[in-house]
């Protein structure tokens, strides 16, 4: 279903210091399984993980990013990042948004503000998010409570839509189905939980406000902080960019009827007689051309040229001729095809 009402316009949302971090988290972040996270880890003011040990192993962590609560357990970073996730969190809650059903699957979205009359949403099929061709599109989903995905949830972009602009703003609690893909940002004010094999290509920010809730539980899952495409640069100060314009100059091609007159020179083939193409009479525009392998047939019945030799060359025949003002200049100068 595609959504043709028109859509709430949306602003970024600030993630400020949060930015950098792929997982956020108020009371802890729990893994079981081998999990991949590219970003920084963190959680405040608990700061307890589990299931972090570095792979190979059977429940491990495999991070490209900074981990925030080891060796230095609720940092001055990690504090900063969870006061920036409550700014962040308020921004996507204030915008004014449009209701739309609570089932994503099978809806495609232009780039807005969306609720739910449920106050919830639940994805068990592919949402997709039309970017328009502008890669500054944003996206905010605002649920009451919950946003649940089955298995076969995912958010497919398409037309420049990227998922640093998606943002989940989540009233109490997210949990995503095992194999489910999810695109954007989900700040929850409660609890995150992932089943197996889930691909994020976002973040998880659990427990939004200053008190011990929030925390995160990973199984097995990919979770990799988003960015932006950086624009293209401008092109220098001083550099013109060229248009090339062409100009075609259209040679109109002449239909000719051969008519009984000594003015008109022939060109014909030696064995069939075949006619395959006239000389123009005096005063008709100048042309050059490749005179066949035969012989030439003048106005007044005569001919010129003929054969070739088993070499493959114009032995004794016309190799080319010019016209110019009805006058005929024949070259019999041998050379090879």
């Amino acid at each position: 279903m595609v959504f043709a009402g028109p859509a709430q316009a949306a602003t970024a949302v600030p993630l400020g210091t949060a930015g950098s971090y792929a997982i956020l988290a108020g009371s802890g972040i729990t893994n079981t399984g081998v999990t991949t996270i590219v970003g920084d880890v963190g959680s405040s003011p608990t700061s307890v993980e589990s299931g972090f040990a570095a792979c190979p192993g059977a429940d491990c962590v495999a991070l490209t990013g900074a981990n925030h609560t080891d060796p230095d357990p609720n940092d001055a970073a990690t504090q900063s990042a969870k006061m920036a996730l409550t700014t962040a969190y308020d921004n996507a809650a204030g915008q004014t948004p449009t209701t739309i059903p609570t089932e994503l699957a099978g809806q495609t979205l232009a780039a807005g503000v969306y609720n739910s009359t449920s106050g919830t949403f639940g994805m068990t099929g592919t949402l997709v998010l039309d970017g328009a061709n502008n890669p500054n599109a944003v996206f905010i989903f605002q649920t009451a409570s919950t946003l649940i995905t089955g298995g076969t949830g995912n958010v497919s972009l398409i037309r420049d839509a990227q998922a640093c602009n998606v943002f989940w703003q989540v009233g109490s609690a997210a949990t995503l189905g095992a194999g489910s893909t999810l695109r954007g940002t989900i700040m929850a004010h409660d609890n995150i939980s992932l089943d197996d094999g889930v691909t994020v290509d976002g973040r998880l920010f659990a427990g939004e406000q200053s008190s011990g809730a929030g925390a995160v539980t990973l199984i097995h899952d990919t979770i990799t902080r988003s960015l932006c495409a950086a624009p293209p640069p401008p092109p220098p100060a001083g550099t013109a960019t060229a248009t090339a314009t062409s100009t075609v100059s259209a040679t109109p091609t002449a239909t000719s009827t051969v008519a009984a007159t000594a003015t008109a020179t022939r060109i014909v083939n030696a064995t069939a007689t075949t006619l395959v193409g006239v000389i123009p009479p005096v005063g008709g525009p100048p042309q050059v051309g490749q005179v066949p392998r035969g012989p030439v047939q003048t106005g007044d019945g005569s001919s010129i040229g003929g054969g070739h030799d088993r070499r493959g060359l114009l032995a004794g025949g016309i190799v080319g001729l010019a016209i110019a003002g009805g006058t005929v200049l024949v070259s019999t100068r041998r050379r090879r095809n």
